[in-house]
């Protein structure tokens, strides 16, 4: 008796761009790809299912076996439409890959800009001072600016 294999929507999703856009860009010495979600539901010939197509491209999974990495997309903020276009780095499966860099522990970017305008509220009078007299303008930030820029025309045409 035969036994039927089941095949996710996602592997089939990955085996086409893997035997269209994949292997074909290794053979030609490319090192970059672009697959549009859009393309590849046509060329399957399915209807309904650009979301599967987006969510398998974008997915981890996906790259780490097909020894690819995300470069870009571009398309609607949804992400999910038949214009969401993917640009992926095609790397060698045959080399080692650079392991990345290791994660920075969480708050320590943020740490690393404390006291970073130090210096420009020292030569301020300090930041309490730079505040006040922001404050002394009142809340409006274009009365402040329009009356700065005519101070410094009035400045500009006295000389």
């Amino acid at each position: 008796m035969h036994e039927e294999v089941y095949v996710s929507l996602s592997e089939k999703i990955a085996n086409h761009v893997l035997t269209h856009y994949v292997e074909p860009a290794r053979r030609n010495g490319q090192t970059t790809i672009e697959v549009q979600a859009g393309k590849v539901h046509r060329e399957l010939g399915w209807k309904n299912r650009v979301a599967s197509v987006c969510t398998t491209l974008e997915s981890q999974k996906f790259q780490k076996e097909n020894h690819l990495f995300l470069l870009h997309t571009s398309g609607p903020a949804s992400g999910r439409s038949t214009t969401v276009s993917f640009a992926f780095g095609v790397l060698d499966p045959n080399k080692d890959v650079e392991k990345p860099a290791p994660k920075t522990p969480k708050g320590e970017k943020l740490k690393a800009l404390y006291g970073l305008c130090a210096n420009t509220f020292q030569e301020l009078g300090g930041g309490e001072a730079f505040l006040r007299r922001e404050r002394e303008w009142g809340p409006d930030a274009w009365e402040k600016y329009e009356a700065e820029t005519l101070e410094k025309k009035n400045s500009e045409a006295a000389r």
